[in-house]
Formats: structure tokens, sequence, C-alpha cells
């Protein structure tokens, strides 16, 4: 083993161990990243790189040097791989979310590292001059976070006490100057027409799975989303009457109509209640107002994923947060969405 790959071994566990040390990530060279980036990306093989063709683990590393080509000055140098059977050529990040990168390997471990330390979410224009880089470069790297996270959150269907509940964001209306011509921004007619409903689902002791659309669109397809038998709690909306069919349902009152069909009114009753759900939705919200301050409606649903995941990874240390989502993105395919987005190549292949 290399001095730098013994370094950045040691960096790994101590990033498991305890709180990340932003200084030391900063002061990683360019060499030491890459060797955590191949002890992140090849486990099973104790860091050994193997061909994502072939499968064959006999390869040879490339050192190539990279120079401006206006001017030959050497700028950086990029580490490739060939694989000694079929000669494919590949470095650490090829068909991986970081796919394509411009970043050093160092930049990119270090905003990582940056962005989980947020409890409520990190800016791109902030992230962006913590890094020294283009906000551009900061939006896109973290949209390609935000969907690792989601490919983390909707992997499985969720089971055992299952609680789901809906908030409406976006949509601001501006109330008028005068008082005599203000409305009642409740009103479907005095509204924008931009607001929506994000559904969230939150398995008791487990993961969370969160839905831009309305309740009664994420009961359409409940079936698609939970497990049979699982226990769903609801509050007393009436999305969710058709489900009582299919599952064990249970139901709070929290407005205290019809207390025939869902009891007194209560936030909780005999522990049936969707704390855990509406804490997922005042964690998105708390993001909008504080980080945000505004959410596109198009990228809504990134953010949601981002949220559920920061809630379901709330107890864990920074430092594992950071090695999860590393180790995450670099076993994810590469973005259709966001790769080469600013070159007008949205459609990538």
């Amino acid at each position: 083993m290399t001095a730098s790959e013994d370094k950045s071994q040691h960096f790994l566990t101590s990033a498991r161990a305890r709180t990340l040390d932003l200084k030391r990530i900063a002061r990683m060279s360019e060499e030491e990243a890459v060797d955590a980036f191949v002890l992140l990306r090849y486990p099973e093989t104790d860091g050994e790189p193997y061909c994502p063709e072939c499968g064959c683990q006999v390869t040879y590393k490339i050192n190539r040097t990279i120079k401006n080509r206006k001017t030959g000055e050497v700028t950086g140098k990029s580490r490739k791989y060939t694989c000694a059977e079929c000669t494919h050529q590949f470095s650490p990040t090829s068909g991986t979310i970081f796919h394509g990168r411009k970043l050093e390997h160092r930049d990119i471990l270090f905003g990582i590292a940056l962005w989980v330390n947020g409890a409520k979410g990190e800016a791109a224009l902030h992230l962006c001059r913590d890094m020294n880089v283009n906000p551009k470069t900061a939006f896109i790297l973290e949209k390609k976070l935000r969907e690792v996270m989601g490919t983390l959150q909707h992997a499985a269907k969720l089971s055992g006490e299952v609680e789901g509940d809906a908030t409406y964001v976006g949509g601001y209306v501006k109330p008028a100057n005068l008082k005599k011509n203000r409305r009642d921004r409740r009103k479907l007619a005095n509204q924008s027409g931009k607001r929506q409903a994000i559904t969230v689902l939150r398995e008791r002791g487990g993961k969370s799975r969160a839905f831009v659309q309305t309740e009664k669109q994420t009961a359409a397809v409940m079936r698609d989303l939970v497990e049979d038998g699982t226990v769903l709690i609801f509050d007393e909306s009436k999305a969710f009457d058709g489900l009582e069919a299919l599952f064990d349902v249970k139901r709070v009152n929290h407005d205290g109509n019809d207390t025939k069909n869902y009891g007194e009114a209560a936030y909780s009753r005999d522990g049936v209640h969707t704390n855990l759900a509406e804490s997922s939705h005042s964690r998105l919200k708390r993001s909008q107002m504080g980080v945000h301050h505004r959410i596109s409606g198009d990228h809504l649903q990134g953010y949601a994923d981002e949220m559920t995941w920061r809630e379901d990874h709330r107890r864990k240390s920074n430092g594992e947060q950071f090695l999860t989502l590393v180790t995450a993105g670099l076993h994810h395919p590469p973005s259709m969405q966001w790769k080469g987005y600013w070159q007008r190549r949205k459609e990538a292949a």
C-alpha cells in the first residue's frame, strides 16, 4: 500500500468513527482523494480496481498530466486504468453519478462534506462560495446528490407501521396593501396555482418516502408503495377511506370533525399519530424558509427526497452520512438529467 493509500484508508476509518474534520479534507492532496474514491468504489476487492466491462481484475494504472491547450501549462493529473483483457480504459468515477466530472476528486469530497453538515440543507450559492467554484457547478453537484438520495429512499417498499400525511408548499401570494382589497388566500380562486402537495409515507423505525402528489393520488397507488400487511396510520382525510378494505388502517382526528367515524379530536391517541410524517414536513419547510427561500416546482421532488434522507439519518454522525452518500454515488449510474446539463445536453445518452 502506498503512502497516499495509507492516508486515505486512515481518513475513511476516522470518518466512520467521529465527526468529519473539514480542515483535514481541505488539506488532502488530489492523489489521496483519488485513492479514497477507489477504496470506496471497490470495497469487495479491498480497493483493487476491476474492469466494469468484462469484470477482469487485472488492470494497469495510467497517470496522465493535464495541460492547458493554449499555454501548455500543466494544470493537474488524471488517473485511469486499462483492462488487461479487453483494453477498456476507465477512471474511478466512470459509470457513476460523478461521470464526466470537471471538479477534482478532492473538491468533490470537500463539497459533499460541507453539504452533509447542513441539518436543513445547503444553498448552492453558499456552497459555491465555500468551495470557490461557479454557482452552476455547486448547483449541479447538489442535484446529483439529491438524485442519489432519491434512489436510496425509493429503493424498496415500506412495511410495518407506516404514517402518511400531506402538506402544501410554494405558491405564495403577496397580500394587497390596502385592507379593503385583501382576499382570503385559502380559497382556490385567490391562489396562484403554483402550490404543490407533498405526501410523505414514513415507516416507524425505518425509511421515509416523499411524493410530489396529493393524498388522493398517493392512495390510488398505495399497493405499489407499501408491503401487504402494512399497518397504515392517517389523519381524518377522506382521501384514505378507500384503503380500509385493503390494509389495517388506523385514524386520528386532528380537526375534530366527524367524531362519529374518527373519534374525539386529538394530536395523538393510544399510540395513533402522524407526528413522524409531520416532522419530515417541518424539516422541508424550515429548509425552504431559512436556507433556500424559494424552491422551483420542477425541482421539488429532489428537495423532498433530500429532506426525508436527512430526517432518516439525523441520528448518524456527519462522518457516517458523508461515507454513505459518497459510496452510494459511486455505485449510482450516471445522471440522465444532470449530465451535461449546462452544455445543452439535458437528454444525455
